[in-house]
């Protein structure tokens, strides 16, 4: 007699076999769907960080603004000199 799996859609020569077959299907599946949940809250808490990271770096910029215009205001004028590779300015080129 042949026993027939309707989840891996094969026929198997013994009960045993095929319930065995199918015992492995069930765990590789909750494997695999448990690596998938884990690969995801990876992904959100680096996705968090990331937002963090961004969020100073945006009050950061207003915070220098704020204390640059007051300077202005006071003073009239500012002068620096900056170069591509200072830090401050790599930080704020996509603004």
């Amino acid at each position: 007699m042949k026993f027939y799996s309707e989840s891996l859609k094969k026929l198997f020569d013994k009960a045993e076999d095929c319930v065995e077959a199918e015992e492995a299907q069930k765990k590789a599946k909750a494997e695999a769907e448990e690596k998938k949940r884990a690969l995801a809250e990876q992904r959100a808490a680096r996705a968090k960080e990331v937002e963090d990271a961004h969020q100073k770096a945006v009050e950061a910029k207003e915070e220098y603004s704020k204390i640059l215009y007051k300077f202005l205001e006071d003073y009239g004028s500012f002068h620096a000199t900056y170069t591509r590779t200072d830090p401050i300015w790599s930080l704020f080129d996509w603004f």
